[in-house]
């Protein structure tokens, strides 16, 4: 039988590891820059200035070999420590390639595929506390389908932007069973501009229920203001995915990170 205090003592670790883990995030691409861009940068900045080590894994560029990146690391070609340090303050690295070799087919459910797919990132990133995925919405929903992973699905007030925003949310709900999270970007703070903001994501929040039989919740933020960015870059921590039997890899001298809380 096992001792009593042992077993208090292995389940307090096992779960200390999960809290080390790093916890992954995404923002859905579909085009619209006018939002999405913003909203990644200032998003990362919020997340520094509260001290989490980042890593953004941008899925709209392609590696080459003068920028490896995520399809390099799959390969172990390449180590995460030496790629897409910038001027930022956060590195972003190359994942096009890798992103959709990482989706591609894998044995048991797609909520299994997915899990796996998560506790790799996280043993290739195992010195960041937080890994975002900004990649085109069918890839997020085809590599992370069935999964707990939440979305960031912006939207700005091009016209074209409602509908690429609904093409997207049908693939993440739909392909990827994903329920995401949409966010009206407004370049102006001033009330006008808000409400105008807050009428869009209405009406992709209509569009969901209306003819994809789901709620969605919905918000607008100025990325020009420091204390929205921060609640957002809370909030979209709590609804974070946090990879499963994950393992700190044998050559990592990374010292444990403090567990965090909110």
């Amino acid at each position: 039988m096992l001792d009593t205090d042992s077993s208090h003592q292995a389940a307090g670790l096992a779960g200390l590891a999960a809290e080390q883990a790093p916890r992954i995030v995404a923002l859905a691409g579909h085009g619209d820059r006018q939002s999405e861009l913003p909203l990644l940068w200032q998003l990362c900045a919020a997340w520094t200035a509260l001290d989490y080590p980042l890593v953004v894994l941008d899925a709209h560029v392609r590696e080459t070999a003068q920028a490896p990146g995520l399809q390099q690391l799959l390969d172990d070609s390449a180590d995460a420590a030496d790629l897409g340090q910038g001027t930022q303050g956060w590195p972003i690295v190359p994942a096009a390639l890798g992103l959709t070799a990482l989706g591609t087919p894998q044995a048991g459910t797609p909520a299994q595929a997915s899990a796996e797919r998560a506790r790799r990132l996280a043993e290739i990133f195992h010195g960041h506390e937080l890994i975002l995925l900004y990649a085109p919405a069918h890839e997020l929903a085809r590599s992370f389908q069935g999964s707990s992973l939440s979305p960031l699905l912006s939207l700005s007030a091009q016209e074209a932007a409602m509908l690429s925003a609904y093409h997207a949310l049908k693939q993440l709900l739909n392909l990827g069973k994903l329920r995401p999270t949409i966010v009206s970007v407004m370049d102006d703070p001033n009330l006008a501009t808000r409400v105008s903001g807050h009428s869009l994501a209405r009406n992709l929040q209509d569009c969901a229920r209306d003819f994809l039989a789901c709620e969605v919740p919905a918000l607008t933020v100025c990325p020009s203001l420091p204390e929205e960015m921060q609640r957002l870059a809370l909030r979209t921590l709590e609804h974070a995915l946090l990879p499963t039997r994950w393992t700190l890899p044998a050559n990592a001298h990374a010292a444990h990170r403090a567990v965090r809380s909110y």
